[in-house]
C-alpha cells in the first residue's frame, strides 16, 4: 500500500472518530443546571402550586437581572470608552463608575426583593428552613453575576490616584 491511500484511510477514520465522538456528546450532553432553583426547591420540599409560583418568580428575577446585564454592559462600555481621550478629567471617570456602581445596586436590591418573594412563598416551617440556607443560596446566585465585572468599589473618603499629568 503507497503512502497516500494509508493517508486516506488515516483521515477517513479520524473523520469518522470525531463525527462519534461529538454525537455522543452532543446526545448525552447534562441539563442546563439550575443550582439555585434546585436548591430551593429540594431543600425547601416546595408543594407543586409553591413550585409554579416559584418559577414565575425565577423567571420575572432571570428577565430583570437580563435587563440589569446589558445596562452595565453599556455603563461599562462607555467607563472604558474614556481611556481614548488622553485628556479625560477625574470628574468624568468617577461620574461614569458612579453609573456603575448604581446599576450594581439595582442588581442587589433586585436579589434581596426576589428572596424576599420568595420567603413570602414559604409557610412557617421552610421559612426557618429558608434562613437558615438564604445565606448559602445568595452565595452562589451572586458569585455568578459578579465575576470580574467592573472596577473595584469605591471607600467612603477615598479618593483614588490622581489623574495621570498633561503634556
Amino acid at each position: 500500500m503507497n503512502n497516500s491511500k494509508f493517508l486516506k484511510i488515516v483521515i477517513v477514520l479520524l473523520l469518522l472518530i470525531n463525527l462519534s465522538t461529538i454525537t455522543f456528546m452532543w446526545l448525552h450532553r447534562p441539563p442546563k443546571n439550575d443550582a439555585v432553583g434546585d436548591f430551593f426547591a429540594k431543600e425547601l420540599q416546595f408543594t407543586a402550586k409553591q413550585k409554579e409560583q416559584f418559577e414565575a418568580l425565577k423567571k420575572e428575577h432571570h428577565e430583570a437581572k437580563e435587563a440589569l446585564k446589558e445596562i452595565d454592559k453599556e455603563k461599562h462600555d462607555t467607563y472604558l470608552d474614556l481611556l481614548k481621550d488622553p485628556k479625560v478629567d477625574s470628574v468624568t471617570v468617577r461620574k461614569a463608575a458612579d453609573e456603575i456602581l448604581v446599576v450594581k445596586e439595582k442588581e442587589e436590591l433586585a436579589m434581596f426583593y426576589h428572596f424576599q418573594k420568595v420567603r413570602a412563598l414559604c409557610d412557617e416551617k421552610q421559612k426557618q428552613k429558608f434562613d437558615e440556607i438564604i445565606k448559602e443560596a445568595a452565595r452562589m446566585m451572586g458569585s455568578k453575576q459578579r465575576e470580574g465585572q467592573g472596577p473595584p468599589p469605591r471607600r467612603e473618603g477615598e479618593d483614588g490616584p490622581p489623574p495621570p499629568p498633561r503634556p
